[in-house]
């Protein structure tokens, strides 16, 4: 309670700062944009995995599979470039990321005009925004959603006399989640860094309130809806080289209601647990938010060697009548190590040894808890079975190999496969989530998962798919795009 009382003291001064004049704005957010990769020319500095329709028919690329995912100088070049007096080249300039994990992205159209648009997100980490098209969080492997796989889309213009403006607007659909991300960022030629603002909304499913041994339902016997409508703006730099961070300030209204598209606001479960803060069933939150990236990996989207540090914290600022208050910290850490103990073919042979851990403290709302289960944490359980908790520790070690090579449109994939072990725990901390959603549905608290996966290296992202077993006696196959570290 003295921690409690004396954030309340320090924090509550800063509600006379005008955040309400800030962020009335409409709030978006930029990002560069990348080239087809040709037979002389690499991705460009800052790129993630990234080409057009046109050069996945058209282009003669390099047979080599590092040469479609890698560049000799990849992660010098950060946008620290933008201080240049000069005209800003595009191709290297990427004021959220390098590092893209291979999630998806395809354009479509041609890359060099001021209006782009195509499949995927285009927003990596760090990022210090709220979106609904921002998988990539504080601990990349949280779980977040429940669908296997959510159709992405964007559409992005440039403007400005060196096309340093932006206006994003990404969108992202499947049956348990919708959502719209509405972004202008502005890389500043004068800074070394960008400023971004953003607008969104989303209405999911959350795991939080699903797949544990108990089905615990509304009172009317639907499923829990989570509604958030935000806003928020940041500053995205690089600190020093390999080393990069987001900060930023974001407002949103939370609620729960029964539906997706519904006005009727629920408060509690049908147990008379309590899904919100706020004796109405609103809450708002106002946090600031930072992401910090360290990455000294040999390529951004397949590294085999090297280490990636992620850290992440939000501090709420009571506001409302909820009146909120906590600090959310949480970091995760990947070791990347050539081991050549077997594989199939030409091809980087790599142990991963991934730890994560997170707590709050302070209030925990049930929407913002760390859930465990799933794709993203520990595979073979449904997303969300194994626990939602104020705290957790996450470990993984996989191993991965290369099977075969070939191409499809000139294009060269690499496919592997990869023998994994995920371990969980929520360290006991289910009841100090607000409403106890975990253990009302007897969610365990830790778990236990292994097996292996078939994975495909692409232009255009990496496809996962997995098969494991749990120590409950059940298995789970999953299917993701994009890399869990």
């Amino acid at each position: 309670m003295s921690i409690i009382t004396d954030q309340r003291r320090t924090l509550g001064s800063l509600l006379n700062l005008g955040w309400e004049t800030t962020l009335i704005s409409l709030l978006w957010a930029t990002v560069a944009v990348a080239e087809p990769v040709g037979q002389t020319e690499a991705l460009p500095s800052n790129s993630e995995t990234e080409v057009s329709i046109e050069s996945l028919i058209s282009e003669t690329v390099s047979t080599r599979a590092k040469d479609l995912f890698s560049h000799p100088d990849e992660g010098e070049l950060t946008a620290q470039n933008n201080s240049s007096s000069g005209s800003i080249d595009r191709r290297n300039v990427d004021p959220f990321t390098k590092s893209a994990g291979g999630q998806l992205r395809l354009r479509l159209g041609d890359p060099d005009k001021a209006l782009t648009f195509g499949f995927g997100s285009l927003i990596g980490y760090p990022d210090a925004l709220k979106s609904p098209t921002r998988d990539i969080l504080d601990v990349p492997q949280l779980e977040t959603q429940l669908s296997v796989i959510s159709l992405k889309g964007f559409v992005r213009q440039n403007f400005g006399k060196n096309k340093n403006q932006g206006i994003l607007f990404e969108g992202v659909a499947d049956p348990k989640r919708f959502g719209a991300n509405l972004a202008y960022g502005n890389l500043l030629p004068s800074v070394p860094g960008a400023f971004a603002v953003n607008v969104f909304n989303q209405n999911a499913r959350s795991p939080t309130f699903e797949n544990g041994e108990r089905e615990v339902n509304l009172p009317n016997g639907s499923e829990p809806w989570v509604i958030r409508f935000g806003t928020g703006a940041e500053y995205v730099l690089p600190i020093v080289p390999k080393f990069s961070g987001a900060f930023g300030i974001n407002y949103q209204t939370v609620s729960v209601r029964d539906g997706a598209f519904t006005n009727s606001i629920e408060t509690e479960d049908e147990e008379g647990n309590p899904l919100t803060f706020s004796d109405d069933g609103q809450d708002t939150l106002l946090t600031l938010d930072a992401a910090l990236l360290f990455d000294n990996t040999d390529q951004p989207n397949r590294p085999s060697r090297g280490s990636r540090l992620r850290f992440g914290m939000s501090q709420s600022i009571p506001v409302g009548d909820a009146n909120i208050l906590y600090n959310r910290l949480a970091a995760g850490f990947s070791q990347f190590i050539p081991l050549r103990l077997f594989g199939f073919s030409k091809g980087p042979r790599t142990l991963v040894l991934n730890f994560q851990t997170g707590t709050f403290i302070g209030d925990v709302p049930s929407y913002e808890a760390f859930n465990l289960g799933g794709t993203q944490t520990i595979r073979g359980f449904e997303n969300g079975e194994v626990g939602t908790g104020r705290s957790f520790i996450k470990a993984t070690a996989e191993y991965r190999f290369p099977i075969a090579g070939f191409r499809v449109f000139k294009q060269d994939i690499g496919l592997g496969g990869n023998l994994f072990v995920d371990y969980g725990n929520d360290l006991g901390t289910a009841d100090g989530v607000r409403g106890n959603p975990a253990g009302v549905r007897n969610k365990p608290g830790n778990g236990l998962g292994y097996g292996l996966g078939l994975n495909a290296d692409t232009p255009i992202g990496r496809f996962r798919g997995e098969f494991a077993l749990n120590d409950d006696g059940g298995s789970q196959f999953h299917f993701a795009i994009g890399d869990r570290f």
